[in-house]
């Protein structure tokens, strides 16, 4: 196969780029991805370039020549000074790259990583070009065979519907689908076991326990994990010093054959009146990911703040990692959201008026999104709940996409002023619940009170199908935070990165990526109106304040870590 020059231009460009900082520190089997895609896809783009050069130009009677050595030396020419740049630019990109892994707290990789994942790049590239080669190929093949019966265009048109048929179900039905069974396989698997660590509750205000109506067996391995973590009542009077109730958790795993998901709802609101919950001050509607997790660091929180004086509510819609759900069915995890919501709501509007418990939703990654399409808008969110916390919600989210739209001119996309925080605040960390990124103080914060968590670094935020071709605003603005001054926007390049940057952005540390730890405390502490020196309001809901000192928050975080060490994620 003959080297295209323009086509290995393109190819070395895509790889300079593709290695240029990107939200996250990257491991070199994703850089290998990245790179590997990008460079292909900039050796396509030159060789296409090249072949329309040689088919335009002869067509518009132009010529271009010139004495061989003064054409030779003008290539060698190009070559070196292409050459000298383009090493400039990778030392540049790679130191950028490692400065860009300290902001977020991560080892990234060394030079031996980085060597081996060119050369995983390098394979990729090779690998993916045989595939378009071999493709180019067959479509040569049926343009050959369809010509001698039909006019040229009419056979182009035919070759190319059949080769998109063939990409399209190489890839969906081949590719794809291996995967997702793949992924599927080992994920009931996950579904079927304990994690190390976690026992059955004995107490009755857990679901699974021996008077729950939800057996130990059927909820599932996360509903498993999050009816065994936790803290007990002695925990919490152990950080608050004073006394404290046992808080309510219950769940309900994934409806049997020939049950539905109202089913596990209506067993979600049996388990709620069987252990006392609308008794309590508040209620929690816990959205859970795909795989049925919840977030401790959203529940654990509001456990403590509350003395556990409150109740946690979930159910298991599918088994499966988020990604496989956003492939396969988003709308499962909507219906789920919608049913388990309407029908606490229902429970809790059944009740006089004035012994409701506080009704409060959160939800995490896909739990965010789903939790947030239960409600038509923000004005629904406000008149049906006493508060929300939603934490890296989506990029496709409908309602977080519209608040960021409408945002005050002047207030950024990594953290927006939607009515000068009148209900809803942004926050990328906490001190942004009361002043803006920029410190400018924010007005009077009413109730019900709405937070988005999101980190300028989490790319679960930020990917949507529009970065592949349109640059978003949060690329530029470049406020304190935890992204690279040195990012930039590049067509398909950055779509990619963000995309790959998604696998690792659970392992970041706290504060950065996808992970979401201490931070969520006083979000949960303002949401409750608990906070000191300003409004309060956890009257309201009868929650007392006065036993929160300095370093209560800080002590239960430590009390959050010291439990989740006790046994391992699912």
């Amino acid at each position: 196969m003959n080297i295209s020059l323009l086509g290995l231009i393109g190819a070395l460009v895509m790889y300079g780029v593709s290695v240029s900082p990107s939200l996250l520190a990257r491991s070199w089997q994703w850089h290998a991805v990245a790179s590997g895609v990008l460079t292909a896809a900039g050796y396509i783009l030159g060789l296409t370039l090249q072949r329309l050069y040689a088919i335009v130009v002869p067509r518009l009677g132009v010529q271009i020549t010139a004495p061989p050595t003064v054409a030779l030396a003008f290539r060698v020419i190009l070559f070196f000074a292409f050459y000298l740049w383009l090493i400039r630019w990778l030392i540049h990109s790679y130191r950028e790259r490692r400065r860009a892994d300290v902001l977020v707290g991560m080892s990234g990789e060394n030079l031996g990583q980085y060597l081996l994942g060119t050369a995983g790049a390098v394979v990729l590239t090779l690998v993916l070009l045989a595939i378009a080669s071999g493709l180019q190929w067959i479509g040569r093949a049926l343009l050959a065979f369809f010509s001698q019966w039909l006019h040229y265009v009419v056979a182009l048109s035919i070759t190319l519907a059949l080769l998109v048929i063939i990409v399209y179900g190489l890839t969906s039905q081949v590719i794809i689908k291996l995967g997702i069974n793949f992924f599927t396989r080992h994920a009931r698997r996950m579904n079927n076991r304990t994690a190390k660590g976690i026992v059955q509750p004995q107490v009755k205000e857990r679901s699974g326990s021996p008077s729950s109506y939800s057996s130990w067996e059927s909820v599932g391995g996360q509903g498993r994990v999050f009816l065994g973590r936790g803290p007990s009542r002695a925990d919490i009077e152990a950080v608050a010093g004073c006394a404290a109730q046992e808080p309510i958790r219950v769940y309900a795993g994934m409806p049997a054959e020939g049950h539905s998901l109202q089913s596990a709802a209506d067993l979600v609101v049996r388990e709620l009146r069987r252990s006392g919950a609308f008794e309590r001050a508040v209620i929690l509607i816990a959205t859970s990911t795909g795989s049925g997790w919840v977030d401790e660091w959203q529940v654990q929180p509001l456990e403590y703040l509350t003395l556990g004086n409150c109740a946690t509510a979930s159910m298991q819609y599918s088994f499966v990692p988020s990604s496989i759900n956003f492939l396969t069915d988003l709308d499962v995890s909507e219906e789920a959201a919608v049913i388990l919501f309407e029908t606490i709501r229902r429970a809790v509007d059944e009740l006089p008026e004035e012994s409701r418990p506080a009704l409060f939703v959160c939800g995490e990654s896909l739990g965010a999104y789903a939790s947030q399409h239960v409600f038509s808008g923000i004005v629904d969110v406000l008149t049906r709940t006493d508060g929300a916390l939603w934490v890296g919600t989506p990029a496709f989210t409908p309602m977080h996409a519209e608040l960021t739209q409408v945002r005050h001119r002047g207030s950024p996309q990594v953290a927006p002023v939607v009515a000068n925080g009148r209900h809803v605040r942004f926050v990328n960390v906490p001190e942004n619940l009361w002043a803006d990124v920029y410190g400018r103080e924010l007005g009077r914060w009413n109730f019900p009170r709405i937070v988005y968590a999101q980190h300028p670094s989490d790319p679960v935020v930020w990917w949507n199908s529009q970065l592949a071709w349109n640059k978003p605003d949060w690329i530029s603005e470049h406020v304190d935070g935890d992204v690279s001054s040195q990012m930039v926007y590049t067509r398909l390049a950055t779509y990619i990165q963000v995309l790959v940057d998604m696998p690792v952005a659970g392992t970041a540390p706290g504060g950065h990526g996808h992970t979401y730890h201490e931070e969520l405390i006083p979000l949960w502490e303002a949401i409750l109106g608990l906070r000191k020196n300003s409004e309060h309001m956890g009257s309201r809901f009868g929650l007392d304040s006065t036993w929160i000192q300095t370093d209560t928050l800080e002590r239960i975080g430590q009390a959050i870590r010291d439990n989740l060490a006790k046994s391992e994620r699912q």
